[in-house]
């Protein structure tokens, strides 16, 4: 068996000064000189291409990027132990070895990744890799570096594949790529090239609210060719500025044929490359195009893909800030599929981000999708930029992607793309399926609102603000400290007196307050229950504050909690402000529990101080909630008394039966600690706002003295 070992060649000229390993030159003689040999034996040739290299060398200079590439040569050398090795460009790397298995290539390769991360100096450095195995059959054993390239190259912009397999199909891709450099200049003269319209819908309405144009090469020998394919060709031979002129071209000319016969038109987005701003003056060819076809500004937007704004700042910065003086919108298409999606928009002013659809993929499956998307929209109103989802497929992405706020859909559930002339009067361009443009000014006014965040009512004004008062507080043995609180916290301290955080904790630091000793006893449930949460009410300084907690961690002694606090008696919801003022003076002095039936069926609580938990929250069903209640907190053996004794649709003609104005029962307590220690329960019906309410209080009835009990 032939040996392929590294000094094949021993020519100075042949060696790469830098790493030692062979150099371009080396490697190719070595190929060229046994090529029958490789091929017969199947020999694999692996291409490396070591991606974000510029920006290494950019931050640590040329002599740690000479560093990192001597550290390389060192891996492959050491991991291909054998081979033949060679350094062939600034950070492109060739492996000759023998025949093996797939796997084995896979293994060795995953390793050298790993063995990399030693040289990164933190900034990741992706290793792509293309692999070809001799056939026999090749005509001139450099092929077979071309074919491997070939295979690198194909994955160089694919995100999530590192490694990939020269095959039948990219060979066939290739032999079309090929097809489109020598035929496109004739696809031009002869108007291969059609626009098919993908719909946008209004999330809100469900309505038709426009149009994507995208470009397909339409070829009477090879049949439909992809984008995928011609549009990456035309972008290397510097000609893609001419497609996407004639896309436009054909945007317009059909807007004014829809124009001319009196059709209802949505807005269509037309998709630019980066290399359109470099090639031609691409807002004057556009200008061109809309204004031969007498065109309203407001029916075209302006697509950039966020690879091409990743690139020249300061240039693409003022050919954005053109269009949009110009009168377009500008879109962000694919945003979430590059490296700096986020930067950009620090940079960039957009009108639209149009999320990747890669997002989608694995919406049911993963749960991390959701929260994702949901962030997106969130920070996206907060700039006030509109949002439009692509790759929507099924009726529960709409769903959500509605609920949270996403205004424009995109995707296989409202349609494939297809070209004008299959458009149909009745689904394309009815009014009960499209919206009128004139109402788009008004839903995208809507579509600022935030769904998913706490001021929506507030003007937008690059200030990040929370309205709910939180804080985090710290209990260590009977003391309690506020280790954060946000400023809604503070203006929720200044309404009770306390004018700062400062304060607050020389007063939580008196041991035996009756506030400390409350909010000891709803941390201590917090802690110990299912869901490490808890709530409460407490009275400071004659506001009735509500309290949820939610236990965080603990240390030894310390137990850290986060907790949201609001004065229910200024800013409580009006409705259950009311409900509180009318039982108040009836019951906190005297009871641990105070719930508020209605008559509709519905109970909800208002008033607790116990260890209980407060299953209205959960369950607003009278009947349920007082089944849940009963098995958490009665005894078994009274548990259906219990229950008959909480059915409110009779309570009025037990009232009226017993000559009295409310009614009252006792049973023992379930909860654990109490020892089945008796309660007493109580409903007092009134009457208000129209209605019948029913105020149920609890206490234990060994807390009770026999005035209260039996009256004087």
């Amino acid at each position: 068996m032939l040996q392929l070992d590294q000094n094949a060649s021993g020519k100075p000229a042949s060696i790469d000064e830098l790493t030692g390993l062979l150099n371009l030159t080396g490697i190719l003689e070595i190929i060229q000189e046994r090529g029958q040999d490789l091929a017969s034996e199947s020999a694999v040739i692996i291409y490396l291409n070591v991606m974000n290299f510029k920006a290494f060398n950019q931050r640590y200079g040329f002599a740690g990027g000479n560093e990192f590439l001597r550290g390389m040569a060192t891996e492959i050398r050491d991991i291909f132990a054998g081979d033949v090795v060679a350094r062939t460009g600034g950070d492109q790397f060739i492996i000759l070895t023998k025949s093996v298995s797939h796997q084995d290539i896979v293994d060795r390769l995953l390793t050298l990744d790993e063995a990399a991360l030693k040289h990164e100096k933190g900034l990741r450095l992706r290793i792509k890799a293309g692999i070809y195995q001799a056939q026999g059959d090749e005509s001139d054993s450099v092929i077979m570096v071309d074919r491997a390239k070939s295979a690198c190259d194909d994955i160089i912009r694919v995100y999530d594949k590192d490694y990939n397999f020269y095959s039948e199909e990219l060979k066939k891709k290739n032999e079309l790529r090929q097809y489109v450099i020598d035929n496109f200049e004739s696809a031009f003269k002869k108007k291969y090239f059609k626009v098919y319209y993908q719909r946008e819908v209004r999330a809100l309405t469900g309505k038709i609210c426009g149009y994507e144009a995208l470009a397909r090469w339409i070829d009477p020998e090879m049949g439909v060719i992809s984008p995928v394919i011609f549009v990456e060709v035309l972008e290397n031979v510097h000609l893609v500025h001419k497609l996407d002129i004639c896309i436009i071209d054909q945007v317009c000319r059909e807007l004014r044929i829809d124009l001319d016969r009196g059709y209802g038109v949505e807005p269509v987005s037309v998709n630019l490359s980066r290399l359109d701003f470099e090639l031609c003056d691409i807002l004057n060819e556009v200008e061109k195009c809309r204004q031969n076809y007498d065109i309203p500004v407001s029916l075209l937007n302006i697509e950039i893909t966020e690879s091409a704004v990743a690139f020249g700042e300061n240039f693409l910065n003022d050919q954005i800030k053109r269009f949009r003086e110009a009168g377009y919108q500008v879109w962000m298409d694919d945003f979430g599929a590059g490296y700096s999606s986020f930067n950009n928009l620090k940079i960039y002013d957009f009108d639209m981000l149009k999320i990747d659809m890669n997002f989608l993929r694995d919406f049911e499956t993963n749960k991390r999708t959701k929260v994702i998307l949901s962030s997106i929209v969130n920070m996206a109103k907060e700039l006030g930029i509109h949002t439009l989802a692509e790759g929507v497929e099924t009726q529960e992405q709409y769903e959500f992607l509605r609920r949270i706020g996403c205004e424009r859909l995109q995707g296989y559930l409202f349609g494939k793309p297809k070209p004008m002339e299959e458009f149909e009067t009745e689904t394309d361009y009815s009014p009960e399926v499209c919206e009128d443009n004139d109402y788009c000014r008004y839903y995208d006014d809507i579509g600022e609102i935030n769904f998913l965040g706490t001021t929506p009512l507030r003007d937008k004004s690059m200030e990040v603000v929370n309205n709910l008062p939180i804080a985090i507080i710290e209990v260590d043995d009977k003391t309690i400290q506020i280790l954060y609180a946000n400023n809604a916290f503070v203006q929720m301290l200044s309404t009770i007196g306390i004018s700062s955080v400062q304060q607050a904790n020389e007063i939580y630091s008196e041991i035996g307050s009756d506030d400390v000793r409350s909010l000891m006893e709803m941390a201590a449930s917090a802690e110990n229950s299912y869901d490490h949460r808890a709530e409460g009410d407490r009275i400071v300084n004659g506001s009735l504050l509500n309290t949820k907690i939610r236990f965080l961690s603990r240390h030894g002694s310390r137990a850290a909690y986060a907790t949201v606090t609001r004065n229910l008696t200024i800013y409580g919801d009006s409705k259950l402000a009311d409900n509180i003022h009318v039982a108040m003076a009836h019951v906190f002095n005297q009871y641990f529990r105070v719930d508020l039936y209605d008559e509709d069926g519905t109970v909800e609580n208002i008033f607790l101080n116990t260890r209980q938990f407060p299953v209205a929250d959960v369950e607003k069903n009278a009947v349920k909630a007082v089944q849940m209640y009963s098995n958490m907190y009665i005894y078994p053996d009274d548990r259906e008394r219990f229950r008959k004794f909480y059915d409110i649709t009779t309570v009025n003609d037990r009232i009226k039966e017993a000559g009295s104005q409310y009614i009252v029962d006792y049973y023992h307590s379930a909860m654990p600690g109490d020892g089945g220690r008796m309660q007493m329960y109580m409903i007092l019906p009134f009457y208000y706002n129209n209605r019948w309410k029913y105020i149920s209080c609890c206490r234990y009835a060994d807390e009770i003295s026999d005035e209260l009990i039996y009256g004087n």
